[in-house]
């Protein structure tokens, strides 16, 4: 199959081998992509893009219940909802582990069909079939097709951004008023999925400018009316009700860190892009031939523009990482900017060399293993494959290794640009991207496994199993948001959340903190609450405990729960945190009387601890155990504060504790006993 870009354009049907068609075989490149993503969405067992993932989960079981777009019984003002609406059904008739398949399946076809826009519009610019075919399986190729497994919007905007650029430059090329509909349409659907795509249209108005001239009042008369009236409807409404969920980006600070992160995202989509292209397709979109070239490099250069300053704006206020997910829509362009480099005949080969060089000094200045580590690969499928190289064969060597490649693909782009090969480079950035794609997927896929073993049981519906309803997750200080959410995700018995005392919440939606009575009773919760005892020990006075699984325990009552105890900084492995409290509510008398009794204790090879409860100061050293027995005949709740007054132990997952207590036993005396009202 020949990629050469030189070749004219043919008519269709496009005669690549005996028996063979470019139909046939665009189709075949579908097909393999969807099938390749549909075995890696298997291993890829419970979600861990958080909140972002269960928001949009939450948004489709609400929309396939029939109610609004909610999250927990709140409104959400969420301008994204073309992901919810395409998984609703899915959610409405089937259970979360079918739903959830269901959806990673349908994420698959969208994510595959990206190849055939991507080869209609080389097609358009008149490169060869061939060559064209390449493009789509770059597009199919590429480690950012393994958010097809993600319950996001990225793998359904993805296709429809891409039909909005082939239909923008159609458009541009020969203003028709079908091509410029199925433009508004394609990049509508694009922006009614993920916001970020709302520079299409204003890609649009640049480069028909940038065509047409003074011209473009009469030739784009439709298009530009058409988005005037959202332009009109969004400054009489406002940002705020506009924007929704994403109110909050009228308010990012623009300062020079967004420099530093443009210039930074630029470097890592031109190295995730494989290099040895970048240089030829940034010369042929700054020298432009004919009419549809101009369109698409116009379209091209503003498109790529504005998702760099959206990606930039966010890491430069707080994020501080490359964000691959803004910005991989970019990618499929390369080869198809290559191919026009190659048709020109590779002009400007003192600007290749000059982009290979800097290209070249910036891979040697800045490994890669600084912006991979720890949450930098968050939203970068490369930085995962960059990083499960490393984890093989070392930092240093991973790092050395990605900077010899660089090297080569540097030196490469300057010998197309001088002795030809083009099929050559492009053939090895389509395997590099396959490459690159295996290990994004590997590392996706042993991520989200550790995920599933660390927060779910075997029945990760645990909850919804009970029979129970109406739940309320009751988030304790100290506990984290992603286990939690994972709950949340795979329960659709769950439909509240609070918060107690200090705890942290979620997401943005409702999540009250739940006000303590004098005698222990909780408002603001239901009669049943999910409690997250991963640092608190809680027991209730009038519930039952129904469940438990890992850190989190499902307690039942017939009234509204009343609390007995609660130990703040115990945490669910016995170890203690630096500092925290210890809290008895009253009887049914009002009254607390009777004795708390616990063990203090360090195993071997701890650092000896001295620890504070109230007035009194314990010395525990390894090996040793102590019992705290307190008589407590108190009015009301009764406290004991404790903290670290010497020593302390750090745990592996950075946790810095002080000793480890049994859990705290509570024995009451001269007062009624209340029963709990429920059973399991």
């Amino acid at each position: 199959m020949a990629l050469d870009a030189a070749l004219p354009a043919v008519g269709r049907p496009f005669a690549l081998a005996r028996g063979l068609t470019a139909r046939v075989a665009l189709t075949i490149v579908v097909l393999a992509s969807f099938a390749v993503r549909l075995i890696a969405s298997a291993a890829h067992p419970a979600p861990r893009y958080f909140p972002d993932e269960y928001l949009y989960t939450a948004i489709a079981r609400a929309l396939g219940s029939g109610r609004a777009p909610s999250v927990r019984g709140e409104s959400a003002h969420f301008p994204a909802l073309l992901e919810p609406i395409l998984a609703a059904p899915f959610q409405a008739l089937f259970g979360p582990e079918l739903a959830y398949r269901l959806t990673q399946a349908e994420n698959a076809v969208l994510m595959s069909l990206a190849a055939v826009p991507v080869y209609l519009l080389a097609r358009r610019l008149s490169l060869s079939a061939g060559y064209a075919l390449a493009c789509a399986a770059f597009a199919v190729a590429i480690p950012d097709l393994v958010f097809a497994s993600y319950t996001l919007a990225d793998p359904v905007a993805y296709p429809f951004a891409m039909g909005a650029l082939a239909a923008g430059v159609a458009a541009l090329e020969r203003p028709a008023r079908r091509m410029q509909l199925l433009f508004l349409a394609l990049a509508g659907l694009a922006t009614f999925a993920r916001v970020q795509y709302v520079v299409l249209p204003a890609a649009f108005v640049a480069a028909a400018v940038l065509v047409d001239r003074r011209r473009v009042l009469r030739t784009q008369r439709l298009p530009l009316f058409l988005l005037a009236l959202p332009v009109v409807g969004a400054v009489a409404l406002g940002p705020a009700r506009v924007f929704g969920y994403y109110a909050n980006v009228t308010h990012l600070h623009v300062g020079g860190a967004l420099l530093h992160w443009a210039g930074v995202d630029l470097f890592l989509l031109a190295f995730a892009a494989g290099i040895v292209l970048v240089p030829g397709a940034l010369v042929a979109i700054a020298r432009p031939r004919g009419r549809t070239e101009t369109a698409f490099a116009g379209l091209s250069a503003v498109f790529g523009s504005g998702l760099l300053l959206e990606a930039a704006l966010y890491a430069s206020n707080g994020s501080s990482r490359f964000q691959e997910r803004y910005l991989f829509a970019l990618l499929p362009l390369v080869p198809v900017g290559f191919g026009l480099y190659l048709k020109h005949g590779r002009p400007g080969r003192g600007a290749v060399a000059l982009l290979s060089l800097a290209l070249f000094a910036l891979a040697a200045q800045l490994p890669l293993s600084g912006y991979a580590a720890a949450l930098g690969k968050t939203d970068s499928p490369f930085l995962v494959a960059v990083f499960r190289l490393e984890k093989i064969v070392g930092t240093a060597n991973g790092s050395f290794v990605l900077a010899v490649l660089a090297g080569a693909a540097a030196a490469g782009a300057v010998l197309v640009s001088r002795r030809g090969g083009g099929r050559y480079a492009v053939a090895a950035t389509l395997a590099a991207a396959l490459l690159a794609s295996f290990a994004a997927t590997v590392g996706d896929s042993a991520n989200a496994r550790q995920v599933r073993r660390d927060y779910l049981p075997v029945n990760a519906s645990w909850v919804d199993a009970t029979g129970l309803r109406d739940v309320t997750l009751l988030q304790t200080v100290g506990s984290p948001p992603a286990s939690a959410i994972e709950q949340l995700y795979w329960n659709r018995s769950i439909a509240a959340e609070a918060l107690l005392g200090d705890a942290r919440a979620t997401d943005v939606y409702a999540a009250p903190r739940v006000r303590i009575a004098r005698d222990g009773t909780m408002t603001g919760v239901g009669t049943t609450v999910l409690v997250q005892d991963y640092a608190a020990t809680i027991r209730f006075a009038n519930a039952a405990r129904v469940a438990t699984a890992g850190t989190f325990s499902l307690w039942a009552a017939d009234e509204a729960p009343r609390l007995e105890l609660l130990e703040r900084g115990r945490f669910s492995d016995g170890w203690l945190a630096r500092s925290g409290a210890l809290t008895v509510w009253p009887d049914a008398s009002g009254r607390t009387r009777g004795t708390v009794r616990f063990t203090l204790s360090l195993p071997a090879g701890a650092a000896p601890t001295t620890i504070r409860f109230g007035k009194a100061r314990y010395d525990i050293r390894p090996g040793e155990q102590t019992t705290v027995i307190y008589t407590i005949d108190a009015r009301g709740p009764w406290s004991l504060p404790f903290s670290t007054t010497h020593g302390g132990n750090a745990q592996p997952d950075l946790r810095f504790t002080s000793v480890r207590s049994t859990p705290p036993i509570l024995a009451r005396a001269g007062a009624p006993a209340v029963r709990p009202t429920a059973t399991a």
